[in-house]
């Protein structure tokens, strides 16, 4: 049986560039990790990892390509090297190996090992999310994760005191990464996971969480809408900075209104609600 193999990209003492990130997350890493002030993206294919070297170019940044690496865990180290840190005013995130160390009090942890999966809560997308997420009334209520990469809203959403939720995703790879996050929750259960569109769950929820790029949001718009309860609300983030009023009036319609807005340094994330 012959070993997969993954590429890396190199980008000099940019690690702490969001600009750099958001070039980078376009192109479908499986993972991003610092190795001192440098940044390496990992790439399940070469041609999207040359890509992504040919973007950052064009706009001035220099990278360095290696390919065909047999791949064993990219993301040992990153796991090894990584400490909790706390998101919004409950959360707590460990991305780094499993462990049952105590989040400070008041906080709920949430044990996202580091993977292939997209979403421990370090990216300004996610944290977003997860920010407004907090300030949902959630109580009771059923949530739909469109994209649910490591499964990190999800969970934060029943561990909020959502009643249930169901994670979609399209890579199964990404489901299994998350099938294995939700058992290390004792809240996991209430989570239910799906490889699919939005279209391969059927009824509606209270709430739906997409943490999508703009493109992928879009092809999905549908599906995606139709889920959203009468009165329910979807929170979209994932969005370029400058780029929130236009999606938004691709997504509103006389049934919307534009309920809250957040914005990062690079990233937004809107709530719309159905009238």
């Amino acid at each position: 049986m012959s070993h997969l193999k993954y590429s890396r990209l190199l980008v000099p003492r940019k690690a702490k560039d969001d600009r750099v990130i958001g070039v980078l997350s376009l192109y479908e890493p499986l993972g991003l990790l610092e190795e001192g002030r440098d940044l390496v993206a990992c790439f399940r294919q070469a041609d999207r990892a040359r890509q992504a070297g040919g973007a950052l170019l064009s706009s001035g940044v220099r990278t360095e390509l290696v390919t065909d690496i047999p791949e064993e865990d990219p993301f040992e180290k990153l796991r090894a090297f990584s400490r909790p840190f706390p998101v919004g005013r409950r959360l707590w995130v460990d991305p780094g190996e499993p462990s049952d160390s105590r989040p400070p009090s008041g906080r709920l942890a949430l044990r996202l090992p580091a993977s292939r999966a997209f979403g421990t809560g370090e990216h300004e997308s996610t944290r977003l999310l997860l920010e407004a997420l907090e300030e949902e009334p959630l109580a009771g209520l059923a949530v739909l994760d469109v994209g649910t990469g490591s499964g990190v809203l999800a969970l934060a959403a029943v561990g909020l005191g959502a009643e249930a939720a169901v994670g979609l995703d399209s890579d199964p790879e990404a489901v299994f990464v998350a099938r294995e996050n939700v058992r290390r929750h004792s809240f996991g259960f209430r989570v239910r996971l799906l490889a699919g569109r939005a279209d391969a769950v059927g009824g509606s929820f209270g709430l739906v969480l997409a943490n999508l790029l703009p493109d992928e949001l879009l092809a999905d718009r549908r599906g995606i809408l139709a889920r959203v309860a009468a009165r329910g609300r979807l929170l979209v983030s994932g969005i370029p900075r400058g780029h929130e009023a236009g999606l938004v009036q691709r997504l509103r319609s006389k049934r919307w209104r534009l309920a809250r807005r957040n914005t990062g340094r690079q990233w937004g994330c809107v709530c719309l609600e159905r009238i």
